[in-house]
C-alpha cells in the first residue's frame, strides 16, 4: 500500500515539477521544496529522529545514505524535471514505468526473477506501450522521453539500494539524512547554474503556498519509498510502481486536458490488473520484519 500511495505522488509530481520549473528554475525548486520537508520532518517527526546517531552511523551506512540522496534526490530530480520541459506528462510516465527497478533487484541484489514475476512484468510493460503509442502524441524516444528514461533508472537504483541499508538507521532517519543530501546537492547545482545564492525569480505567497504543499508530499515521498523498499521486493515493488503511469494520465487529464483514447484505456486496465494481482501475491507470501523504529 505505501508503495502504491508513492506511485499517485510520483504522478502528480511531474505536473508539480513542470510548473514549478517555469516559475522558479530547475535546481531551486527541489532544493526549496526540500528545504521545507526536512523543517517538517523535524517537527512532526524529531522523537524518531537521532540526530546526534546521524553521525556516527559506519562508514557504509553514510555512503549509502549519500548515495541514494544525491543520485536521487539531486541527479535523477534534475532529470525528471528538466524530462517535462521537452516531453508530454505521458510521455514522462511512461518511461518511468519501464521496469528498471525488477532488472537491478535482479542483477544487484540477486533476486529471484520467478515466471509469474517476468509475465506480470512483461504485461505491465505491454500496458505502457498500448498508452505510449496513442494516436495524436508523439512518443518516440525523443530527448525528454530519454531523460525520464535515465531519471527512472537513477531512481530504480536509489531504491534497491534501500535494500542495502544496514538497518542501522530507522525510516525516518534515512528520509531525513538523504533529503539533507538532497538540499546540500540541489543549492550547490542552483548556486553554480544561476551564480545567485538566493533564488533568481521572486517567490509570490501563493507560490509560497504551493511549495509548502510539495513539500509535505516530498516528506511522504520520502518516507514511503524507504519503508516500502524495506518490506518488498525490487522485483516486486516494480510492477507496483508502473501505478505511477495510471496516476501520471489522470493528472495530466485534469491539469492539461490530455484525453485518454481507447487504446490508452486499454493498457491502463493491463497495467492496472498486474498491479493488483502482484499486490495480491506479495500479500499471501511476504512476512514483514519490524523495523528498528
Amino acid at each position: 500500500m505505501a508503495l502504491i500511495v508513492l506511485t499517485a505522488i510520483y504522478g502528480i509530481t511531474a505536473v508539480m515539477a513542470r510548473f514549478f520549473s517555469d516559475s522558479i528554475g530547475l535546481f531551486e525548486q527541489w532544493y526549496i521544496r526540500f528545504s521545507i520537508a526536512l523543517v517538517l520532518m523535524v517537527v512532526v517527526f524529531h522523537r524518531k529522529i537521532r540526530f546526534a546517531y546521524l553521525f556516527q552511523v559506519s562508514r557504509r551506512e553514510h555512503i549509502l545514505v549519500a548515495v541514494r540522496g544525491l543520485l536521487g534526490f539531486v541527479v535523477a530530480a534534475g532529470l525528471y524535471a528538466l524530462s517535462t520541459q521537452y516531453a508530454s506528462i505521458a510521455s514522462v510516465a511512461v518511461m518511468q514505468v519501464i521496469p528498471t527497478t525488477a532488472l537491478f533487484g535482479w542483477l544487484i541484489l540477486r533476486e529471484t526473477m520467478t515466471t509469474r514475476k517476468f509475465s506480470l512484468i512483461f504485461l505491465a510493460f505491454v500496458g505502457a506501450l498500448l498508452v505510449a503509442s496513442r494516436s495524436g502524441v508523439s512518443l518516440s524516444f525523443g530527448y525528454g522521453e530519454l531523460l525520464s528514461l535515465a531519471s527512472g533508472a537513477l531512481f530504480s537504483l536509489t531504491f534497491v539500494f534501500r535494500k542495502l541499508q544496514t538497518g542501522e538507521l530507522n525510516n525516518h532517519e534515512l528520509a531525513f539524512a538523504t533529503t539533507a543530501y538532497g538540499v546540500m546537492g540541489n543549492y550547490i547545482m542552483a548556486v553554480l547554474i544561476t551564480h545567485s545564492v538566493l533564488p533568481s525569480n521572486s517567490i509570490s505567497p501563493m507560490l509560497w503556498v504551493l511549495l509548502l504543499g510539495a513539500g509535505v508530499l516530498s516528506v511522504g515521498m520520502s518516507l514511503l519509498s524507504n519503508y516500502g523498499f524495506e518490506h518488498v521486493k525490487a522485483t516486486t515493488a516494480s510492477i507496483i510502481l508502473d501505478m505511477e503511469l495510471v496516476f501520471g494520465l489522470i493528472f495530466g487529464y485534469l491539469f492539461y486536458r490530455e484525453w485518454l483514447t481507447p487504446q490508452q484505456f486499454v493498457g491502463t486496465i493491463i497495467i492496472l490488473i498486474a498491479t493488483i494481482t502482484m499486490t495480491y501475491l506479495e500479500s499471501r507470501k511476504t512476512v514483514v520484519c519490524p523495523s528498528p523504529e
